[in-house]
């Protein structure tokens, strides 16, 4: 027992020491990841060398906070500091502006995930809305106390404040509007059940959105005067990712398609080419932030709309299949009782009672949302015709959630129980009890025993259809067995049948 234990310990030491050293490499990992980001977004620094139009690193911790947690935030800290340290400043201010950076993050994505679904942030239009309004507004904080630090510290004069802090915000959105949703929709994806049809498709629509990259914004063509235009041909690949495909692809769309404009408008050429290198950078942001977020919303609508359609499918076969199974069951039982009935007044009489079991057992599913119900339920729905009863009827057993077709099945089988109790077994005496109990056994089956006592069972000559219904009926759709004994303490009725076709849950009490 002590090597055991010691064994123990020395297994929780190992994965205790592993886990730190994986935490510890994710955070050199996120923190050069934000590193390289940062310093290709500030080699494009137009109105100031630590104000940049284009900031990738806020899309990535976005993102990173957002799917691994906020356990990350000083990687993100540390590769903003580095960055920011090694390009100008002073380490003051570079300390505040990779306190701002972080906080961007951190805010952003505390946001996200408490009003904007978090991880499922582009599941539907309204969530995209609230992601960019999270964004544009989380990205003031690195823009104010970034530029305030700046110019605080001497490095960026107050009447540029203005235009500054502008473009440090406009970058910052636009990573988070366009980086964001592509490291989130790529990192959740589930790549193992698309066809290859559907990477054809996706491969397709990037080959699109490059060649119109190349054709509208790329330095590759001669840049000529009415060369604007062109811009408009990114709504083709935009609206055929949208509509025809999902948020991944759509997203992936947007930022290639960035990726082709912030090529061409760093070396002056494209549509959004002016003759102040800021200014071209600003209509720049303009065009992928106004692209961007109305494409990903509706992808979202069309994407939830197709989900609804699919869910309305599911739901109409699933419909269909319970009527077919109910249509069964009332022909099934309606076909029994006539061929044990002597005219059509028997007929009339034992089949409604019977349908009219059948009705309660389907209103009880019913208001379950038909997933299924705890048999105390069933028992209550059952004994409710037969209030004399109940106060002679012991149940015992724990909490059993039935499926539906258990529910449907065992309740049946109650209401032959009981109607058989009241006309011939031990509620026709004074002294006459049932008790009924249930049980799961380590076999992985439900047992349900019900034990009638104090009158003497006798086998009727002919068995009707309720003798059918609880030895033949019941265990054949349940996959089990049953048993009907006539014993001179009285009558007992056993059902056992696998857990699997029983059971939805079960939780002992």
């Amino acid at each position: 027992m002590k090597g055991l234990s010691t064994d123990l310990l020395r297994h929780r030491a190992r994965s205790g020491t592993f886990g730190i050293l994986a935490h510890v490499a994710e955070l050199v990992f996120v923190g050069l990841i934000y590193f390289v980001c940062a310093k290709a977004g500030l080699a494009l620094a137009s109105i100031n060398p630590s104000a940049t139009p284009i900031w990738p690193a806020t899309g990535f911790a976005l993102a990173v906070l957002i799917l691994r947690g906020h356990g990350l935030w000083p990687a993100v800290f540390l590769g903003a500091l580095v960055a920011n340290a090694t390009t100008a400043g002073s380490l003051y201010t570079s300390f505040a502006i990779a306190t701002g950076n972080t906080l961007e993050a951190v805010v952003g994505s505390q946001l996200v995930n408490a009003f904007a679904g978090g991880r499922n942030t582009f599941s539907t239009p309204a969530n995209v809305a609230k992601f960019a309004l999270i964004s544009m507004a989380s990205t003031t904080l690195s823009a104010s106390i970034g530029v305030g630090s700046l110019a605080l510290g001497g490095y960026a004069e107050w009447p540029n404040f203005l235009p500054i802090w502008t473009t440090w915000w406009l970058g910052d959105s636009a990573g988070a509007l366009v980086v964001t949703p592509v490291l989130i929709l790529w990192y959740l994806g589930d790549f193992r059940s698309m066809e290859a049809s559907e990477w054809i498709q996706s491969i397709l629509v990037f080959t699109m959105a490059a060649l119109i990259g190349l054709i509208a914004f790329s330095p590759l063509i001669t840049q000529i005067p009415n060369r604007g235009p062109l811009a408009f041909l990114a709504v083709l690949p935009l609206m055929w990712a949208a509509l025809g495909r999902d948020q991944r692809d759509t997203a992936t769309v947007a930022a290639i398609l960035s990726c082709f404009a912030v090529w061409g408008t760093v070396l002056e050429h494209g549509p959004f080419a002016q003759t102040s290198v800021n200014e071209s950078f600003l209509l720049l942001l303009a065009f992928m932030i106004s692209t961007v977020v109305p494409s990903l919303a509706l992808s979202a609508d069309i994407t939830e709309r197709k989900r609804h359609q699919h869910h309305i499918q599911l739901v109409m076969r699933e419909l269909s299949h319970r009527s077919k199974n109910l249509f069964a069951v009332v022909q099934s039982i309606a076909r029994q009782v006539a061929t044990k009935a002597r005219n059509f007044e028997d007929f009339q009489n034992a089949f409604s009672v019977r349908l009219q079991a059948l009705t309660d057992i389907h209103d009880l599913l019913i208001s379950k949302e038909w997933r299924g119900a705890d048999i105390r339920d069933v028992i209550r729905t059952q004994i409710g015709p037969f209030a004399e009863a109940e106060q002679r009827l012991k149940c015992e057993g724990p909490l059993l959630l039935l499926t539906p077709t258990a529910v449907e099945q065992i309740g049946l089988a109650l209401h032959e129980l009981l109607t058989n109790a009241v006309r011939y077994g031990a509620f026709t005496v004074a002294d006459g009890t049932v008790d009924l109990r249930w049980e799961t056994k380590p076999d992985q089956t439900v047992r349900i025993v019900w034990r009638e006592t104090g009158y003497i069972a006798v086998e009727p000559e002919h068995r009707g259809f309720g003798h059918l219904v609880l030895t033949k009926a019941v265990p054949f759709s349940l996959q089990g067995k049953a048993s009907l004994d006539f014993q001179p303490s009285g009558l007992i009725w056993t059902l056992c049948a696998p857990s699997t076709e029983v059971l939805l849950n079960l939780k002992v009490r």
